[in-house]
C-alpha cells in the first residue's frame, strides 16, 4: 500500500501548461495574520472534457467571456486542472469554483442556472469545453501555508492531487493535528520556493475519505522539493503516515480561470 512519502513524487517529464492569460493573484488564499495563511473555504469540483472545436485560443476566447458574466461575490478563485498523460488515472480534466460557504455556493448556482447570459455562454463554449454540471463533488477544504513560501501567481502552476484514507482509530482531528506539524516543517525545512498545499474533506460520499493537493510554480519546483522531502522529511512523514494511507499522486497542469482580486 503507498503511504504520506507519495506526497512528493520526483518527477521526470514537463508538459505544456494550459494556457490562459488572466492575471496572477495569490486569492485562494486569504491572510488572517501572522507569518502563516490559515484558510478553510468551500470548493468544489466539475469534470470537464474537450470539445471538437478545443484550443487554447478559443479556451482563452471562452474564459475572457466568462469574466464578463455576473458571478456570485461569494466565488474567490475558479481554476482549471489538464491530467497530465501518463501521470493521471484520469482522462478528464477539472473545474475548480472556491466558495466562501457551502450555503454560498447552494445560492449562487441558482442564480447562475436561472441567468440568461451564463446560460448561453454554457451552450455556446461546449464544443470547446464540455463540464459536466450534473456531478459536482464538494469538499470543505484547508490551505495552511507558511507566506514566506505560497505561491504569488496562480496564473500557471503544477499539481499533485492525492487521495487518502484514514487509518484505524484515525479522525479528521488528527489529521487537523499532523497538518499544522506539516506547515511548520514546510516553513522551517522547505527549499525557499514558492510552495502551498491544501487539505480537502469530502462533504458527500467519496472515493477517498480525504484528498491532499501540492500546489508548485512548475515541475522543476516540484521535483526540487521533492529531493529535499526525500532528503529530510522522512520523521515528518513517518507522523503522516500514522495518520493516513495514500495513492500515487495525480499530475496536473493548471491554470486560474477568475479570480476576486
Amino acid at each position: 500500500m503507498k503511504t504520506f512519502i507519495k506526497l512528493l513524487v520526483p518527477l521526470t517529464v514537463i508538459l505544456c501548461l494550459l494556457g490562459c492569460d488572466n492575471k496572477p493573484t495569490d486569492a485562494v488564499m486569504k491572510s488572517n495574520s501572522g507569518n502563516a495563511i490559515e484558510t478553510h473555504f468551500y470548493n468544489e469540483f466539475l469534470a470537464c472534457n474537450a470539445g471538437p472545436d478545443y484550443s487554447e485560443a478559443n479556451l482563452k476566447k471562452e474564459i475572457a467571456e466568462f469574466n464578463t458574466l455576473n458571478l456570485s461575490d461569494e466565488i474567490y478563485w475558479i481554476g482549471g486542472y489538464a491530467p497530465v498523460e501518463g501521470k493521471n488515472t484520469n482522462s478528464n480534466g477539472w473545474w475548480e469554483i472556491q466558495w466562501s460557504s457551502e450555503e454560498a455556493s447552494q445560492i449562487g448556482w441558482q442564480e447562475w442556472r436561472a441567468d440568461e447570459r451564463a446560460q448561453a455562454w454554457n451552450e455556446g463554449f461546449k464544443a470547446v469545453l464540455d463540464c459536466d454540471e450534473t456531478t459536482i463533488f464538494g469538499y470543505e477544504t484547508q490551505i495552511p501555508v507558511p507566506e514566506s513560501m505560497a505561491l504569488k501567481s496562480w496564473d500557471r502552476f503544477v499539481a499533485a492531487e492525492i487521495a487518502c484514507t484514514f487509518n484505524d482509530g484515525k479522525t479528521a482531528e488528527n489529521l487537523e493535528t499532523v497538518v499544522k506539524e506539516f506547515t511548520q516543517w514546510v516553513e522551517d525545512n522547505g527549499t525557499g520556493e514558492e510552495f502551498s498545499f491544501g487539505v480537502y474533506i469530502p462533504v458527500a460520499e467519496d472515493q477517498a475519505d480525504f484528498w491532499w493537493y501540492n500546489w508548485h510554480a512548475d515541475f522543476d519546483s516540484m521535483a526540487r522539493g521533492n529531493a529535499n522531502w526525500e532528503a529530510n522529511g522522512k520523521q515528518m512523514a513517518a507522523r503522516l503516515e500514522e495518520t493516513a494511507t495514500c495513492v500515487d499522486p495525480n499530475l496536473y497542469n493548471g491554470a486560474e480561470f477568475y479570480s476576486t482580486d
